[in-house]
């Protein structure tokens, strides 16, 4: 049986391909352009789904959906995932949760900082001389911008006044994929 290609996703011939603007359109959803109106959500709701060839995601209820999903909804036949779809999902579920792991740990350390450095500056009101207040707003002052520019990197802030140049998701993703695969390196969940 002859395999065929089409939007990520390999279908055997008795499935039907249909593309996400197809099914959400079979869903209801009134499409224009990259845009449609959302049948999720109560009222007027007018142009709030936005997609792209794999995803969809309503700005207003936040409801989300793939192919998959809305071809389940549908009650259309589906290909079984393949094995490459599987791991790059996988992959897709580390990365995530290593970027959210990176970003706690980040906002912790400035959370700890920023409260130093204000009891710091209550301190110096009182007794302008207390060195420990002074090292505290100084280990402050010392890592604000490398934190900051290191959450910028990790939510690809474009337009960040703490990074050179901005970071994209491909970029990161690439790189930490490339980490994984190296020799030696252990997982990274």
């Amino acid at each position: 049986m002859e395999k065929i290609t089409h939007a990520s996703a390999v279908v055997n011939p008795q499935f039907q391909v249909a593309t996400l603007p197809e099914l959400l359109e079979r869903a209801g959803f009134r499409i224009r352009g990259r845009r449609a109106d959302c049948v999720h959500c109560e009222g007027h709701s007018r142009m709030t789904v936005s997609f792209t060839d794999e995803v969809a995601y309503c700005h207003r209820c936040a409801w989300t959906g793939n192919a998959r999903t809305l071809s389940r909804e549908l009650a259309l036949p589906i290909a079984p995932e393949t094995r490459e779809q599987r791991e790059r999902r996988d992959q897709a579920v580390r990365f995530a949760a290593w970027t959210h792991t990176c970003e706690i740990l980040l906002l912790r350390r400035l959370r700890r900082l920023t409260e130093r450095a204000a009891l710091a500056r209550e301190a110096l009101a009182d007794f302008p001389d207390l060195e420990s207040a002074w090292c505290a707003l100084a280990d402050y002052y010392h890592n604000e911008a490398s934190l900051m520019g290191a959450l910028d990197f990790l939510t690809f802030e474009k337009l960040s006044s703490w990074l050179e140049e901005p970071m994209t998701r491909e970029t990161l993703a690439a790189a930490f994929n490339e980490a994984c695969t190296r020799p030696g390196v252990a997982d990274a969940n």
